[in-house]
Protein backbone atom coordinates (compact mmCIF):
# COMPACT_ATOMS: atom_id res chain seq x y z
CA UNK A 1 0.00 0.00 0.00
CA UNK A 2 3.02 2.34 0.87
CA UNK A 3 4.66 1.45 -2.76
CA UNK A 4 0.97 2.60 -4.62
CA UNK A 5 0.54 5.96 -2.26
CA UNK A 6 4.28 7.07 -3.13
CA UNK A 7 3.79 6.21 -6.85
CA UNK A 8 0.30 8.11 -6.67
CA UNK A 9 1.76 11.34 -4.51
CA UNK A 10 4.34 11.55 -7.32
CA UNK A 11 1.50 11.42 -10.25
CA UNK A 12 -0.04 14.28 -8.17
CA UNK A 13 3.09 16.27 -7.89
CA UNK A 14 3.56 15.84 -11.79
CA UNK A 15 -0.11 16.90 -12.38
CA UNK A 16 -1.60 18.70 -9.75
CA UNK A 17 -5.21 19.04 -11.48
CA UNK A 18 -5.30 15.63 -11.88
CA UNK A 19 -8.43 14.99 -9.58
CA UNK A 20 -8.78 11.09 -10.01
CA UNK A 21 -5.28 10.62 -8.49
CA UNK A 22 -6.55 12.87 -5.65
CA UNK A 23 -8.92 10.24 -4.78
CA UNK A 24 -7.28 7.20 -5.92
CA UNK A 25 -4.78 8.31 -2.60
CA UNK A 26 -7.90 8.53 -0.90
CA UNK A 27 -9.39 5.06 -1.63
CA UNK A 28 -5.87 3.34 -1.48
CA UNK A 29 -4.89 5.10 2.07
CA UNK A 30 -8.15 3.97 3.57
CA UNK A 31 -7.75 0.74 2.18
CA UNK A 32 -4.02 1.36 4.04
CA UNK A 33 -6.18 1.92 7.49
CA UNK A 34 -7.55 -1.72 7.90
CA UNK A 35 -4.33 -2.31 8.72
CA UNK A 36 -2.23 0.19 10.13
CA UNK A 37 -5.19 3.06 11.07
CA UNK A 38 -1.90 5.24 12.61
CA UNK A 39 0.32 5.50 8.60
CA UNK A 40 -3.44 5.82 7.20
CA UNK A 41 -4.12 9.23 9.34
CA UNK A 42 -0.69 10.36 7.89
CA UNK A 43 -1.28 9.68 4.57
CA UNK A 44 -4.79 11.28 4.79
CA UNK A 45 -3.33 14.84 6.79
CA UNK A 46 -1.07 15.44 3.79
CA UNK A 47 -4.11 14.45 1.31
CA UNK A 48 -5.78 17.37 3.23
CA UNK A 49 -3.73 19.90 3.13
CA UNK A 50 -2.88 19.21 -0.98
CA UNK A 51 -6.76 19.31 -1.77
CA UNK A 52 -7.19 22.23 0.24
CA UNK A 53 -4.47 24.09 -1.40
CA UNK A 54 -6.62 22.77 -5.10
CA UNK A 55 -9.53 24.94 -3.57
CA UNK A 56 -7.45 27.85 -3.06
CA UNK A 57 -5.87 27.45 -6.52
CA UNK A 58 -8.21 26.43 -9.18
CA UNK A 59 -10.06 28.29 -11.41
CA UNK A 60 -12.72 25.67 -12.44
CA UNK A 61 -15.71 25.40 -10.38
CA UNK A 62 -16.24 21.97 -11.23
CA UNK A 63 -13.11 21.35 -9.96
CA UNK A 64 -12.94 23.54 -6.62
CA UNK A 65 -16.30 20.97 -6.00
CA UNK A 66 -14.47 18.05 -6.30
CA UNK A 67 -11.58 18.55 -3.99
CA UNK A 68 -14.05 20.64 -1.30
CA UNK A 69 -15.83 17.81 -1.19
CA UNK A 70 -12.81 15.49 -0.92
CA UNK A 71 -11.23 17.82 1.43
CA UNK A 72 -14.11 17.04 3.52
CA UNK A 73 -13.86 13.55 3.82
CA UNK A 74 -10.56 13.94 4.94
CA UNK A 75 -12.07 15.22 7.87
CA UNK A 76 -14.90 12.55 8.23
CA UNK A 77 -12.45 9.88 7.93
CA UNK A 78 -10.93 10.61 10.79
CA UNK A 79 -13.67 12.10 13.22
CA UNK A 80 -14.43 9.63 15.25
CA UNK A 81 -10.77 9.28 16.15
CA UNK A 82 -9.28 12.17 15.53
CA UNK A 83 -11.20 14.98 18.16
CA UNK A 84 -9.88 18.34 16.19
CA UNK A 85 -11.43 16.73 12.65
CA UNK A 86 -14.49 15.82 14.56
CA UNK A 87 -15.16 19.57 15.86
CA UNK A 88 -14.41 20.93 12.30
CA UNK A 89 -16.38 18.31 10.59
CA UNK A 90 -19.15 18.46 12.94
CA UNK A 91 -19.75 21.91 12.14
CA UNK A 92 -18.79 21.93 7.90
CA UNK A 93 -22.21 22.70 7.00
CA UNK A 94 -22.63 25.60 9.03
CA UNK A 95 -22.55 29.70 7.84
CA UNK A 96 -19.04 30.51 8.21
CA UNK A 97 -19.86 33.58 10.95
CA UNK A 98 -21.77 30.73 12.97
CA UNK A 99 -19.78 28.42 13.37
CA UNK A 100 -17.82 27.68 16.53
CA UNK A 101 -14.57 25.85 16.65
CA UNK A 102 -12.18 27.26 13.32
CA UNK A 103 -12.36 30.85 14.36
CA UNK A 104 -11.16 29.61 17.75
CA UNK A 105 -8.96 26.90 16.82
CA UNK A 106 -6.13 28.97 16.85
CA UNK A 107 -6.72 29.40 20.71
CA UNK A 108 -8.11 25.91 21.17
CA UNK A 109 -6.05 23.50 19.79
CA UNK A 110 -3.77 22.71 22.33
CA UNK A 111 -6.72 22.30 24.67
CA UNK A 112 -8.58 19.76 22.32
CA UNK A 113 -4.70 18.06 21.83
CA UNK A 114 -5.51 17.78 25.80
CA UNK A 115 -8.56 15.96 25.53
CA UNK A 116 -7.44 13.57 23.07
CA UNK A 117 -5.16 12.61 25.30
CA UNK A 118 -7.70 12.25 27.84
CA UNK A 119 -9.77 9.94 25.51
CA UNK A 120 -6.80 8.42 24.68
CA UNK A 121 -6.02 6.79 27.90
CA UNK A 122 -3.27 9.23 28.03
CA UNK A 123 -4.08 11.37 31.02
CA UNK A 124 -6.58 10.22 34.14
CA UNK A 125 -7.82 13.91 35.02
CA UNK A 126 -7.83 16.95 33.10
CA UNK A 127 -7.76 20.74 34.66
CA UNK A 128 -8.57 23.82 32.59
CA UNK A 129 -7.69 27.37 33.49
CA UNK A 130 -8.78 29.77 30.40
CA UNK A 131 -9.96 33.56 30.37
CA UNK A 132 -13.42 33.87 30.41
CA UNK A 133 -15.60 33.81 26.65
CA UNK A 134 -12.83 31.59 24.71
CA UNK A 135 -15.02 28.87 24.48
CA UNK A 136 -13.75 26.46 26.85
CA UNK A 137 -17.41 25.15 27.64
CA UNK A 138 -18.51 24.65 24.25
CA UNK A 139 -15.27 22.98 23.35
CA UNK A 140 -16.22 20.39 26.39
CA UNK A 141 -19.58 20.10 25.47
CA UNK A 142 -18.20 19.17 21.78
CA UNK A 143 -15.85 16.34 23.73
CA UNK A 144 -18.66 14.78 25.18
CA UNK A 145 -20.58 14.54 22.25
CA UNK A 146 -17.57 13.11 20.55
CA UNK A 147 -17.44 10.56 23.39
CA UNK A 148 -20.69 9.52 24.04
CA UNK A 149 -20.45 8.81 20.24
CA UNK A 150 -17.54 6.49 20.17
CA UNK A 151 -19.05 4.50 23.29
CA UNK A 152 -22.67 4.87 23.80
CA UNK A 153 -22.98 1.71 25.88
CA UNK A 154 -20.51 3.80 28.73
CA UNK A 155 -22.17 6.36 31.10
CA UNK A 156 -20.92 10.05 31.21
CA UNK A 157 -21.85 12.75 33.93
CA UNK A 158 -21.53 16.46 33.65
CA UNK A 159 -22.10 18.95 36.37
CA UNK A 160 -21.86 22.41 37.28
CA UNK A 161 -22.93 24.90 40.60
CA UNK A 162 -26.87 24.82 39.39
CA UNK A 163 -29.83 23.80 37.52
CA UNK A 164 -29.99 26.27 35.25
CA UNK A 165 -26.48 25.70 34.51
CA UNK A 166 -26.54 21.93 33.60
CA UNK A 167 -29.91 22.47 31.93
CA UNK A 168 -28.13 24.22 29.39
CA UNK A 169 -25.76 21.74 29.32
CA UNK A 170 -28.22 19.00 28.25
CA UNK A 171 -30.28 20.66 25.29
CA UNK A 172 -26.84 21.67 23.97
CA UNK A 173 -25.46 18.74 23.72
CA UNK A 174 -28.51 17.07 22.68
CA UNK A 175 -28.64 19.63 20.12
CA UNK A 176 -25.36 18.34 18.57
CA UNK A 177 -26.47 14.68 18.48
CA UNK A 178 -30.12 15.49 17.52
CA UNK A 179 -30.06 18.76 14.44
CA UNK A 180 -29.02 17.26 11.53
CA UNK A 181 -29.29 20.68 9.78
CA UNK A 182 -27.12 22.18 12.10
CA UNK A 183 -24.42 19.35 13.05
CA UNK A 184 -23.05 16.20 11.01
CA UNK A 185 -23.14 14.20 14.53
CA UNK A 186 -24.89 11.47 12.24
CA UNK A 187 -22.91 11.49 9.76
CA UNK A 188 -19.33 10.53 12.08
CA UNK A 189 -21.91 8.18 14.10
CA UNK A 190 -23.87 6.37 11.68
CA UNK A 191 -25.03 3.40 13.74
CA UNK A 192 -25.79 5.41 16.76
CA UNK A 193 -29.37 6.41 17.56
CA UNK A 194 -31.04 8.50 20.52
CA UNK A 195 -33.30 5.79 21.88
CA UNK A 196 -33.99 8.17 25.03
CA UNK A 197 -34.39 11.37 26.78
CA UNK A 198 -35.60 13.31 29.60
CA UNK A 199 -35.63 17.02 29.70
CA UNK A 200 -36.54 16.47 33.96
CA UNK A 201 -34.12 14.12 34.31
CA UNK A 202 -31.31 15.80 32.05
CA UNK A 203 -30.55 11.96 30.54
CA UNK A 204 -29.71 11.36 27.28
CA UNK A 205 -29.31 7.17 26.44
CA UNK A 206 -27.89 6.30 22.98
CA UNK A 207 -28.70 2.83 20.97
CA UNK A 208 -30.72 1.29 24.17
CA UNK A 209 -31.67 2.22 27.42
CA UNK A 210 -29.50 1.47 30.90
CA UNK A 211 -29.82 2.03 34.32
CA UNK A 212 -27.36 4.51 33.57
CA UNK A 213 -27.79 7.07 30.52
CA UNK A 214 -25.23 7.18 28.24
CA UNK A 215 -25.21 11.20 29.18
CA UNK A 216 -26.74 12.86 32.99
CA UNK A 217 -26.39 16.24 33.53
CA UNK A 218 -26.96 17.00 37.08
CA UNK A 219 -25.96 20.07 39.75
CA UNK A 220 -24.27 19.92 42.61
CA UNK A 221 -27.44 20.29 44.32
CA UNK A 222 -29.34 17.85 42.74
CA UNK A 223 -29.30 14.23 43.47
CA UNK A 224 -26.35 12.35 42.36
CA UNK A 225 -26.12 9.08 44.57
CA UNK A 226 -27.82 6.65 43.02
CA UNK A 227 -28.79 8.09 39.62
CA UNK A 228 -25.29 8.47 38.36
CA UNK A 229 -22.35 6.32 37.85
CA UNK A 230 -19.31 6.90 35.44
CA UNK A 231 -18.97 4.06 33.17
CA UNK A 232 -15.08 2.58 32.23
CA UNK A 233 -14.00 5.04 29.62
CA UNK A 234 -16.66 7.68 30.51
CA UNK A 235 -16.23 10.86 31.56
CA UNK A 236 -17.40 13.39 34.17
CA UNK A 237 -16.72 16.88 33.07
CA UNK A 238 -17.34 19.11 36.03
CA UNK A 239 -17.96 23.12 35.20
CA UNK A 240 -18.36 26.29 37.58
CA UNK A 241 -18.72 24.24 40.64
CA UNK A 242 -18.69 27.99 42.95
CA UNK A 243 -21.53 29.68 42.12
CA UNK A 244 -20.09 33.23 42.91
CA UNK A 245 -17.50 34.60 45.23
CA UNK A 246 -19.95 34.95 48.04
CA UNK A 247 -19.98 31.11 48.24
CA UNK A 248 -16.13 31.16 47.17
CA UNK A 249 -15.38 33.24 50.37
Amino acid sequence: MEKILKNIKKVIKHNPNNFEAYQDYFDTLRALGKENKAKSFQHNIWLRGETAKMVQASSDVKAIEKFYELNKKTYLYMAQDDFDSYCVYLEWNREPQKKFYLPRRKVLYPLVQDLQDLADGKLDFLGVSMPPRTGKSTLCIFFMTWLMGKRPDTANVMSGHSDKLTDGFYRETLSIITDATTYLWQDVFPLVRVVDNSAKNETIDLNRKKRFPTFTARSIGGTLTGAVEIGEGGCLYVDDLVEDLEESL
